[in-house]
């Protein structure tokens, strides 16, 4: 299987264990929706990140968290109408979701700064018997970038405690 294939195939998974997590662990991180990080150069784990995947038509989704985030104080309603959204439409439609993926980093972070100066990264994604692997570029996003926007406002849901200023970086699959 080439690589673009199997990133496809990748993305499906993904898609399946987001599934699973808004709709049985109260969006709860799994494995395999974490990846461990390692030189493209090989080596040991760096670190574990979480990663986002994202929608083609993520202005309307962004929009969407946007509004659940600002219509209530109460984070648990962001939570539960939140979750209500992702589980029942977000991750549906596999095809729909671009090659890029996403991570959220504070200001102070160590990891993310090194990833932005290296400007590359290997992943490892692994659940079970299921891995994948593959190369990234990463560059820093700027505030309004709409992949910035899409996983700030997703991230804010989760935490409402998350900071206004963040770094969000770009991991650009090399395929």
């Amino acid at each position: 299987m080439d690589q673009r294939e199997g990133y496809r195939r990748f993305l499906s998974w993904q898609c399946r264990l987001r599934k699973l997590s808004m709709r049985e662990l109260g969006g709860r991180p799994t494995g395999g929706m974490t990846a461990g990080v390692y030189s493209v150069k090989g080596g040991e784990e760096q670190s574990r990140m979480n990663f986002l995947i994202l929608r083609r038509d993520l202005e309307t989704r962004t929009t969407e968290l946007r509004h659940i985030v600002r219509k209530t104080p109460d984070s648990r309603e962001w939570l539960k109408n939140g979750l209500r959204l992702l589980a029942e439409r977000h991750y549906h439609e596999e095809d729909q979701f671009v090659d890029e993926l996403t991570a959220l980093f504070g200001l102070e972070s160590s990891l993310g700064y090194a990833l932005v100066k290296a400007g590359e990264c290997r992943l490892k994604f692994a659940e079970k018997s299921v891995a994948y692997e593959f190369d990234f570029d990463v560059v820093s996003l700027d505030r309004e970038d709409p992949l910035f926007q899409a996983t700030y406002w997703h991230n804010h849901l989760f935490n409402p405690a998350l900071p206004g200023e963040v770094h969000v970086l770009r991991f650009s699959p090399r395929l």
